[in-house]
């Protein structure tokens, strides 16, 4: 073989064989990528032979009894721990653990600061997989907040705008916001983006309510507890402890439903009409009316695809498990995690799973196993389809 052969990165499926940048290893075609809690290997994988190309002989794990096996890796980017993307997270996590055998994909949950915080890695090229909302997706491909890079993957569940507030307070509806203590988020969150919009929808300015407080999420329930706030909203997978612990402060919830808030339901293509069902939560007698939208898995557009396509799989796969042993799960329809919220194009692993089109899965010819190989038979595929 040639040594002045060229590398070719296999993280890149592309029909031109990509090079990476001179000046920098982990920029590849014009995207930086080097994903954390990913082993080195997992994203340089190149060779000096592109005719011999093939991923699980680059892509080895050490086992107890020294030999080498296939296995690959996966992060998903959530957000704190005691919130519902990091539980989805891990619960995702977990069933590719409980099917490892099938795909060989260890995974990981990863902590971070929320959606913002998520989409920002993104652009910093350390995410593989992470969990945002869709109108996160369709403001990326709307050009809105774009996001290099981000490809969908599938929606999870329903993220329902929700209120929380003291009993005492009067508030039954958004309108009664109005002289009212409420903490919106800090700036630069998604909660407080979501506030504004609301609040606008209904004619309120911040300048209307009593106090405004600019503080993280998780300062919620002592507000309401200690009495400094009479009101916050969760945008949010339901039921969710944070609120449900909030109940002991003698507060109830209430829906964010209603004339104006349906104009910006059908304003928005990526919000949704939702029904809380009653007694999600305790002393919730009556269903309620409110919108939201749906939880979105976003890749990498370098993510690799054999990950991307087993991570898909094994969700769908599982969503009656989900729904079962995960509340937040109860009311998804599994067409919908398809069908509903994922607006930017498909992920390659994603595309190939869903079967979006006839060459969807022409990636899986890099992925083929050479022990399964004999002379003029075709090769066959590990692990796919």
């Amino acid at each position: 073989m040639d040594n002045q052969a060229k590398t070719f990165d296999v993280d890149q499926y592309d029909a031109d064989k990509l090079q990476p940048h001179k000046n920098n290893p982990d920029m590849v075609d014009g995207l930086i990528y080097k994903p954390d809690a990913i082993p080195l290997s997992q994203y340089r994988r190149k060779t000096k032979d592109p005719d011999s190309l093939v991923a699980f002989s680059n892509a080895t794990e050490i086992m107890g009894d020294g030999t080498h096996e296939q296995s690959f890796y996966a992060a998903i980017y959530s957000g704190s721990t005691s919130g519902v993307y990091f539980q989805v997270a891990a619960k995702i996590c977990d069933m590719m653990r409980e099917s490892y055998n099938r795909h060989r994909v260890h995974c990981v949950p990863l902590r971070s600061q929320g959606v913002g915080s998520n989409i920002e890695l993104m652009k910093e090229g350390r995410v593989q997989l992470m969990i945002v909302q869709s109108n996160n997706n369709w403001e990326a491909q709307a050009g809105v907040n774009p996001i290099v890079g981000a490809r969908s993957v599938m929606s999870l569940h329903d993220e329902m705008g929700l209120l929380v507030v003291s009993k005492d307070s009067d508030i039954n509806s958004i309108a009664d916001l109005k002289g009212k203590r409420i903490n919106i988020g800090p700036e630069g969150s998604a909660s407080r983006e979501l506030w504004m919009e609301l609040l606008g929808q209904y004619g309120l300015k911040l300048e209307d309510m009593d106090t405004v407080y600019s503080v993280a999420q998780d300062y919620n329930q002592l507000g309401i507890c200690e009495d400094y706030i009479d009101a916050f909203g969760l945008w949010i997978g339901h039921p969710a402890t944070l609120i449900e612990e909030s109940m002991n402060c003698d507060a109830k919830v209430v829906g964010m439903g209603g004339p104006l808030t349906q104009e910006l339901v059908k304003a928005n293509r990526y919000f949704f009409d939702q029904v809380l069902p009653a007694k999600t939560y305790s002393g919730q007698e009556q269903a309620l009316e409110s919108y939201g939208f749906k939880a979105s898995l976003m890749a990498y557009e370098a993510a690799d695809p054999y990950v991307v396509y087993w991570v898909a799989r094994i969700i769908y796969e599982n969503i009656e498990k989900l729904k079962t042993e995960f509340p937040t799960f109860s009311s998804v329809v599994a067409k919908d995690m398809f069908g509903k919220g994922n607006f930017l194009p498909f992920h390659k692993g994603a595309a190939c799973y869903w079967e979006t089109d006839m060459h969807a899965c022409d990636w899986q010819e890099l992925y083929k196993d050479p022990s399964k190989d004999s002379v003029g038979s075709k090769p066959s595929y590990t692990y796919m389809r």
